[in-house]
């Protein structure tokens, strides 16, 4: 079979904060249409671009140093690399770590040296830097292209795409476009809809719907296939990425997948049942004489997500000598049996990327079960240090939450305001916290509440109120109200 030029599949690498996000999203606005820019929902973990009439696949790679396994399995997957530092930052750890994953799969790569426009970048100073740990630049006499870019402005963005078409070219990346498709698994998500989800890059052949499809641990049908902009596809060729369902049992992320026949199944299966599941069972993390012990119910959006949530709990676990342990994890939202073995073991509740159901959120109130909710990671690591430490105590979720849509009349001690309950609900007396970007800024106690204009006792969820908050705080429009 004769082999086609391939588009190249790109891992964007580097340190925490130094642009691969804002980069990757400048590439893909630039470089789609207006509706589909808009129209992007889809996480599948890679995306699609197309760049003079060159397709070229990015692969979305997490600069936490907790994501480093994300990182690594990016630079299996890829056929070039783009090691971002910062112009104004240089060289930083994760910088050093990425290197060594492109090294280590021998990945050509790239260096886009981001945020040129800043007033403090010192490229010259980062290029010093980046000798000494063995990147020699072209224009210094090495091999490694250096391309000066700006998420902000743009500037580089276009030749640093047409490096990655040459860098194709020289190192003559050809694939077959035919024949079953094989390729990578990225992400795995459950969906409460469509089940068990898995987004794939192939590497190649073709992949159509009702293909079989299995790989060490797992396998499915394609059932149906989508692209990154959530469009429905009917097949996908080499570095195309796709979200597939539906998958009988969930695959791990980084396996590689094949296309093979149904009446493999039950071989298959036969090998899976030898083999234990990694990541949906009890899960213990002891370190040496252990201080206390914390029990954790651990919600993620993604396996990624719980890799690196995984990483961050045996840290801290082996930090401050506490006994972590696991009672369950599982992807997708918190679910009513994960309240019931919350309750039962006195467990804290993690949920990294996902919202908890409205419907689940009394229940925790009533049960006094506590819950930390994020979608950064730095900042759930933050919040659990806290806890551990002892410098917070975990929070009960609130009563009520209210939205101050509107502030009136004030004196030293007392504030009225008018506003909307967006969670719960909140009474007359209630003690509550009052909330500004998330940081608590003051205390208070509701003293009157109207509803329609008529004095009540209780305001319920998504209904508009006028209250007067015995406070000496400020409360500004905007803010949160938080009904204890």
């Amino acid at each position: 079979m004769a082999l086609v030029k391939k588009p190249p599949i790109v891992v964007i690498l580097g340190h925490v904060d130094h642009g691969k996000t804002s980069l990757l999203d400048y590439i893909r606005r630039s470089n789609l249409t207006g509706y589909e820019a808009g129209g992007i929902t889809q996480k599948i973990g890679a995306y699609e671009i197309e760049f003079k009439g060159e397709k070229i696949t990015f692969i979305d790679t997490p600069g936490h140093e907790a994501f480093s396994k994300l990182r690594e399995r990016g630079s299996k997957i890829a056929d070039i690399g783009i090691l971002v530092v910062a112009a104004d930052e240089g060289v930083k750890p994760q910088t050093k770590e990425s290197l060594e994953f492109l090294k280590s799969y021998q990945v050509p790569f790239v260096i886009a040296l981001n945020k040129i426009d800043k007033k403090e970048a010192d490229p010259e100073r980062v290029l010093a830097q980046l000798v000494e740990i063995g990147i020699i630049p072209e224009k210094w006499g090495g091999e490694v292209p250096v391309i000066y870019t700006s998420a902000k402005t743009g500037e580089g963005i276009d030749e640093l795409l047409e490096t990655i078409i040459i860098l194709r070219d020289i190192y003559e990346l050809k694939t077959e476009n035919e024949g079953p498709a094989s390729g990578y698994v990225l992400e795995v998500v459950k969906d409460p809809q469509r089940g068990l989800l898995a987004s794939l890059v192939i590497t190649q052949g073709k992949l159509t719907i009702g293909n079989f499809i299995f790989t060490a641990s797992a396998y499915g049908k394609a059932k149906f296939l989508e692209d990154d902009l959530g469009r429905k596809i009917n097949e996908a060729q080499p570095s195309k990425p796709v979200l597939v369902g539906n998958f009988e049992i969930l695959p791990s992320v980084g396996e590689e997948f094949k296309v093979g026949l149904e009446k493999e199944k039950e071989e298959i299966q036969k090998i899976l049942q030898e083999k234990e599941k990694e990541y949906f069972k009890k899960f213990i993390f002891v370190s040496t004489e252990t201080q206390g012990e914390l029990n954790l119910i651990v919600r993620a959006d993604h396996l990624g997500s719980l890799e690196a949530l995984d990483k961050i709990l045996t840290n801290l676990a082996n930090k401050f000598q506490k006994n972590i342990k696991i009672i369950k994890q599982d992807l997708g939202p918190l679910t009513s049996q994960d309240i019931d073995l919350a309750k039962d073991f006195n467990a804290l509740i993690l949920s990294f990327n996902v919202k908890t159901p409205k419907t689940l959120i009394t229940s925790l109130q009533n049960l006094g079960i506590k819950l930390i909710e994020e979608n950064v990671i730095y900042r759930l690591e933050e919040k659990l240090e806290k806890i551990i430490t002892g410098e917070e105590e975990t929070k009960k979720m609130p009563k009520g939450k209210l939205e101050v849509l509107a502030t009136f009349s004030k004196t030293k001690l007392k504030k009225t305001i008018g506003g909307r309950v967006i969670l719960g609900r909140i009474k007359l007396g209630d003690k509550v916290l009052i909330l500004r970007n998330e940081e608590v800024v003051g205390k208070g106690k509701i003293i009157s509440l109207e509803k329609d204009k008529v004095p009540t006792e209780e305001v319920k969820e998504e209904q508009l109120c006028g209250l007067i908050v015995e406070t000496s705080k400020e409360i500004e429009v905007g803010d949160i109200i938080l009904a204890e």
